[in-house]
């Protein structure tokens, strides 16, 4: 292995590369369609996970915020520090641990949306997010 390369080399990009081409994905699919952030009505259990998954999404923001500035205001605050800095080593771990609810909350809300959308295919009453163009009939609509 020292003298050459391995067949496996370019294994550790294929991960982020096939990330970035379901994000393309994404974004091409939400700009060519209308409908396709729409959050359909539901109730029951879909309601119950869609205000828990948005108090998530919330909490994960504030903790996301609150990672950011906890070293300066434990800085600040704190007039007694042990030798070992094990107080910031304890911030930072709950920090670490309360910010995977915000992704938890995120993970709710999409199933709830998710489960609206079923719910609605369901019923029959779901629209299409997009109406294909129809083809030119003649060269004269084309100049146009």
């Amino acid at each position: 292995m020292a003298t050459g390369g391995s067949v496996f080399g370019g294994v550790p990009f294929v991960g982020p590369v096939l990330f970035l081409v379901m994000g393309l994905y994404r974004v091409v699919s939400i700009v060519r369609g209308t409908g396709t952030l729409d959050s359909h009505k539901i109730s029951g259990l879909a309601l119950v996970l869609r205000k828990a998954g948005i108090v998530g999404i919330y909490f994960g923001a504030v903790v996301a915020v609150l990672n950011l500035v906890a070293g300066p205001l434990m800085k600040m605050f704190m007039t007694h520090k042990t030798e070992s800095g094990a107080e910031f080593f304890i911030v930072g771990v709950y920090l670490a641990l309360a910010g995977g609810l915000g992704v938890l909350g995120l993970v709710a809300f999409e199933f709830s949306r998710l489960l609206g959308f079923e719910a609605t295919a369901r019923n029959g009453t779901l629209k299409p997010s997009f109406e294909p163009t129809a083809p030119a009939d003649s060269a004269a609509e084309i100049k146009r």
